[in-house]
């Protein structure tokens, strides 16, 4: 009964992904566009918002804030190997979220984290 938003700002990468779709009768819908747009305009309601290779941790805060905040869903977001440092990096270069994140082992790499992220909130004392 899942609906998933597939967000890709690549044309072709996203016309790859329609294609899958098509192919695969999913239940989803692609989104030619930036995740901040999409975030911005998105009116229904994140369960779960997951993004692979993306951006750094402390960006794709600020870019999937609406998505998280908004709605209370949880974060998954696979790291690499230096997921605790990224994690780190994004708690310490701003003061702006709190938030309940912890690491998960990943199942296609034993040395990769993929950060969990849950309760994000905008700090209301910073504008």
């Amino acid at each position: 009964g899942a609906n998933v938003h597939l967000v890709e700002n690549n044309s072709k990468k996203a016309a790859f992904l329609r294609e899958a779709q098509r192919v695969t009768r999913s239940p989803a819908s692609v989104h030619a566009v930036r995740i901040e747009d999409f975030a911005r305009s998105f009116e229904g309601r994140a369960d779960v918002v997951t993004a692979r290779a993306v951006a750094p941790l402390k960006s794709l805060l600020s870019q999937a804030f609406p998505l998280l905040g908004k709605s209370g869903a949880t974060g998954l977001f696979p790291k690499g190997q230096h997921a605790e440092l990224e994690l780190e990096e994004a708690r310490a270069s701003t003061k702006l979220w709190r938030l309940e994140a912890r690491l998960a082992e990943s199942r296609t790499d034993p040395a990769a984290r993929i950060v969990i992220i849950r309760d994000v909130e905008r700090d209301a004392t910073t504008p």
